[in-house]
């Protein structure tokens, strides 16, 4: 591994966490990654600021969680995924008009905690190069970031990719 990468992984300490299953409601859209700079912003910012409030049976009033779901065999280059924005409930019991539920399968998840306003780095292709590196695959087409709290669009996350051992 290269010098610059070695002090990166030193810096952000990316590391592999087991997380159970769980289900979140939300809002959605589609897009493809040249176009996701501005939807996902958006919609992110649509469900903090105006429909968060719909959902009444939340698990934890200050985490929230973006959402992505690639369709099997994606294509960056040219193929659509899923973006969601929303927040962990117990069931599906009241999901709000005009929402979407989704469960979150049981995993190991590559991690790692990013700020963007002062992390320099593309927090995916470095967390996917930091797993494969360590002798882990892609393990599922939904991946999430974590927001506590959510502060607006320059708001810190925790990434979380799921993987398995090679």
């Amino acid at each position: 591994m290269n010098h610059i990468f070695l002090e990166l992984v030193e810096k952000h300490k990316p590391k592999i966490v087991d997380k159970r299953e769980f289900r979140v409601v939300g809002i959605s859209c589609n897009t493809t990654m040249m176009d996701k700079d501005i939807k996902v912003p958006n919609i992110v910012e649509e469900f903090h600021s105006s429909r968060i409030g719909e959902v009444k049976n939340r698990v934890d009033e200050t985490i929230s969680y973006g959402i992505f779901v690639d369709p099997p065999n994606f294509n960056p280059e040219k193929d659509e995924f899923t973006w969601i924005a929303g927040v962990e409930v117990p069931n599906d019991e009241d999901i709000p008009k005009e929402m979407t539920s989704i469960t979150i399968s049981a995993h190991q998840y590559a991690v790692l905690e990013y700020n963007p306003k002062t992390d320099d780095i593309n927090p995916y292709q470095f967390l996917y190069q930091w797993f494969t590196s360590e002798g882990y695959e892609e393990a599922d087409l939904i991946g999430f970031e974590v927001y506590n709290p959510y502060k607006g669009v320059d708001s810190n996350y925790v990434l979380h990719l799921p993987v398995k051992k090679k």
